[in-house]
């Protein structure tokens, strides 16, 4: 189990502790994951400037339940530990566990994501639902760990229901991916990577 700090502002290089840039910071969880490595996440609301927009960095606040989805979204992730000062926290957090997909929808973040970062798929799902039933998240997700030297994400991708080549180039993802992915040309490509490996 490895502990780190990942939340938005972090992983957009905004604040003291974030180190690295969008693709290192991605690259790390990738790794940990396909080395199997969990990573318990620590400052997931940024010590609470997320959830001011007083205080955030990009000027607008997050939800405490969107915080935690966020760094639950991310590879290698197994647990978030929010600091909590009282019952009343405790309450708030525990709400998570009852919370709605709208309440858990982070996606207003592509608001403020920098340039280097627009065009990376981050397995949010917001993608979905694809009309030929393909888990897009999950495929490149696969597709992600494999090319980081994931021996078993290969078997799992073949596993999977759906794959890349089952896309039939509808668009419906495209248009609604908050960070501008173009997921038809990316099914291509994970399609005819795991038919060359």
């Amino acid at each position: 189990m490895y502990n780190f700090s990942i939340n938005p502002a972090y992983d957009y290089e905004q604040g003291t502790y974030a180190n690295g840039s969008v693709n290192e910071r991605m690259e790390l969880y990738r790794r940990c994951e396909a080395e199997g490595v969990g990573i318990s996440v620590m400052k997931a609301f940024s010590s609470g400037q997320l959830l001011d927009e007083r205080t955030s960095p990009f000027g607008k606040a997050l939800t405490k339940i969107q915080c935690i989805q966020y760094a639950l979204d991310k590879p290698g992730v197994l647990t978030v530990l929010p600091g909590i000062r009282g019952k009343k926290d405790l309450e708030e957090i525990l709400k998570f566990n009852k919370a709605t997909e709208e309440e858990k929808d982070y996606s207003i973040i592509s608001e403020f994501t920098p340039p280097e970062a627009t065009g990376k798929c981050v397995y949010c799902n917001h993608c979905e639902p694809c009309p030929m039933g393909l888990d897009i998240g999950l495929i490149n997700k696969y597709y992600d760990l494999s090319k980081a030297g994931d021996i078993l994400a290969k078997d799992h991708y073949k596993n999977l229901e759906k794959t890349a080549k089952d896309c039939i180039q509808c668009g419906h993802c495209n248009t609604r991916c908050p960070f501008k992915v173009d997921q038809m040309n990316r099914m291509q490509e994970i399609a005819n990577y795991f038919e060359n490996i």
